[in-house]
């Protein structure tokens, strides 16, 4: 007779017995065995990066007299495509003090904006980040910036970054953008925040 598991979204589901680093470049793969409550022992390929979380920031921004966020387009290695984001980047202890500032200093760099209200939109149970994915362990925290302002001095872009800003999109094409599939996901989740958050604050 099978062993139900105790499913719950809090807390670690099963024991690390043993992980071991497999491949490191900018992306780490990590060979991770682990055993379930009820005895199973599985192995498993984990990717990511070999830094503390969160890992990276996802940023939303809303303009309150037009109506409309900024967004991106950006290519996409992993797939060889185009696809729309969100200013998002890397939480670099190296240059950063906080993940607000490596938002902050991403907003300069990919969109060309400064300033703003900045509202952090990570719940305080997930104090180490959001997880990306099921197979992955970077963990991200979402922002909202609410009305930032042109950067006449942009942070210069990272070399391999390939970006077209699309400033002034409505919320109403933004979601089709999702429902097509056409958005990164840490993006989308960045995007129901904060459009609940507004939303909840009569903003929209």
């Amino acid at each position: 007779m099978d062993t139900e598991l105790e499913i719950n979204t809090q807390g670690t589901a099963a024991k690390v017995l043993v992980e071991t680093i497999s491949h490191k470049r900018f992306i780490t793969v990590w060979n991770r065995q682990t055993q379930f409550s009820d005895g199973r022992i599985i192995e498993w390929d984990v990717v990511g990066h070999h830094t503390p979380y969160p890992t990276f920031v996802v940023v939303f921004t809303y303009n309150t007299e037009t109506k409309t966020t900024c967004i991106l387009k950006e290519y996409a290695q992993g797939t060889n495509e185009i696809k729309y984001t969100c200013v998002s980047g890397s939480v670099d202890r190296r240059k950063h003090q906080s993940p607000l500032e490596s938002a902050q200093h991403e907003l300069s760099e990919e969109a060309r904006l400064a300033g703003g209200e900045w509202i952090s939109l990570l719940p305080e149970d997930q104090k180490d980040g959001i997880s990306e994915l099921k197979w992955g362990r970077n963990r991200f925290v979402p922002y909202l910036c609410i009305n930032p302002h042109q950067d006449d001095q942009p942070r210069e872009r990272d070399e391999e970054e390939c970006i077209q800003v699309v400033d002034k999109v409505d919320i109403k094409d933004l979601k089709t953008f999702i429902t097509k599939g056409e958005m990164m996901l840490p993006s989308v989740q960045t995007s129901w925040m904060a459009l609940e958050y507004l939303s909840n604050l009569g903003m929209l």
